[in-house]
């Protein structure tokens, strides 16, 4: 519970004249560094907005709950515009007690920095549309962000007039990407006002963040949407990762992210969304040299094919001398693997499942995209004339032979990649998903 900032005279100041919470018991409190958001006083020091300064450990969390703070490790990874807008705007207009507040206050909350997302030093050319009166107000709901899916979608709805997204996230699970407009935790009120004014709320992957995270109950006037991200691995076929019971008693909208989340049900398709033009760009410097860069990111081996890959290279470059490497994408966050990927010439996404979010990177910024999959194939040439959007290979063999082709016969890769990139810009782009995420939900 939200609770104005309490007199200043419980604190106390550190010998060193730098204002601190003293240690229960006289004990010397280990410190951790934080950033203030919002003018305050902590002690007798008064620190200014975006100020670092250490507090004890065992404090922290109650100066977050307060929203004075935030842990300075966790304030680096957010968006600039969200983080300037937190600043400014830390539970603008509600109270202790109540959630009333005035047309003008929740207005900013759906209309506030951070309706487009993009991770630090990527360009972005997207406008964000001006909001009307009438546009559809979409919450959106989730915690770990597949893929760093989540939040492109939200910034696609938000290029599109008729709808309004906001965007809030719980936690910091996901090793990639944290970026938000809102946090779940540092801006429960302010969540709330939303989840109360929205006309949708959307989660994805699960129900959780709305039944255990938010604990809200839909109003009447609401509809509640899902999105699955799930992916079946070969073999487990039997694995059901979509809750069709839940879906039905709430009346919500099943969306699935990929072609063949049909298969388990789930009829309406929303792709994932990518700025097309945003990583053509990042890629435009970028010129093929002597040897063809294969980007691949081996988040699930098993389902990468990752290790066929690597023995394809090892066989090319040993036994006909072909020029090719891997580059490896891992362990760096959603931004800086897009500055990586910028510099390939290839992406080899999956033998199953087709074609993912790093394909459709890679597909973006004007690389040839090889996948597999059979079945995905075809549902994702249903989509495209009927014709496949992406170079096929699925085994080891084919892709020694695609591998072999594209290194030596540059016309033909020139056209692969103009072939999945003119299918992504036509299916994937931010105004397309967003306005087919808006129709979907006024056709309802």
């Amino acid at each position: 519970m939200f609770r104005r900032r309490p007199d200043p005279t419980i604190f106390e100041t550190a010998p060193t004249g730098v204002g601190v919470l003293p240690a229960p018991d006289g004990a010397v409190a280990s410190m951790t560094e934080v950033v203030a958001l919002t003018d305050c006083i902590i002690g007798d020091t008064r620190r200014q907005t975006g100020e670092r300064f250490a507090v004890p450990e065992d404090r922290v969390d109650a100066l977050t709950a307060l929203g004075y703070v935030t842990p300075d490790g966790l304030f680096d990874l957010m968006h600039p515009d969200a983080a300037a807008a937190w600043r400014k705007h830390q539970r603008v207009g509600l109270t202790d007690r109540s959630l009333v507040c005035d047309d003008k206050t929740t207005r900013y909350l759906w209309t506030a920095p951070g309706r487009r997302l993009m991770p630090d030093g990527l360009p972005s050319v997207y406008a964000v549309a001006e909001p009307t009166p009438d546009a559809l107000r979409v919450l959106q709901l989730t915690n770990y962000d597949p893929g760093s899916a989540v939040y492109r979608y939200h910034s696609a709805a938000n290029t599109v007039p008729g709808i309004l997204s906001a965007f809030v996230r719980w936690g910091y699970s996901n090793p990639h990407c944290h970026l938000r407009q809102w946090d779940g935790d540092l801006h429960r009120r302010t969540v709330e006002l939303l989840a109360m004014t929205a006309d949708v709320i959307h989660v994805h992957m699960d129900w959780r963040t709305l039944t255990s995270e938010l604990k809200y109950a839909l109003r009447g006037n609401q509809r509640a949407a899902i999105t699955y991200h799930g992916s079946v691995l070969p073999g487990d076929e039997r694995r059901v990762f979509v809750d069709h019971e839940t879906d039905q008693r709430l009346g919500a909208m099943q969306f699935g992210a990929r072609p063949y989340h049909g298969r388990y049900g789930v009829a309406r398709y929303l792709p994932i969304p990518v700025p097309v033009r945003d990583y053509a760009a990042l890629a435009a410097g970028h010129r093929r040299g002597e040897t063809l860069r294969i980007a691949h990111s081996p988040t699930k081996r098993e389902i990468k094919g990752t290790t066929a890959l690597l023995e394809a290279v090892d066989y090319l470059r040993g036994a006909d001398g072909v020029r090719v490497e891997v580059v490896m994408i891992e362990n760096l966050s959603h931004g800086e693997a897009l500055k990586v990927k910028a510099t390939c010439d290839v992406t080899f996404d999956s033998f199953w499942l087709g074609m993912q979010g790093s394909g459709l990177e890679g597909a973006a910024m004007g690389q040839v995209v090889i996948a597999g999959d059979r079945d995905a194939a075809a549902e994702a040439a249903a989509l495209n004339g009927g014709q496949c959007p992406w170079t096929f290979a699925n085994d080891s063999y084919k892709l020694r032979d695609v591998i072999r082709r594209l290194a030596a016969d540059q016309a033909y890769a020139r056209a692969e990649a103009a072939r999945v990139h003119e299918y992504v810009a036509r299916v994937h782009d931010y105004p397309v998903v967003g306005a087919r995420y808006r129709d979907y939900f006024n056709e309802a």
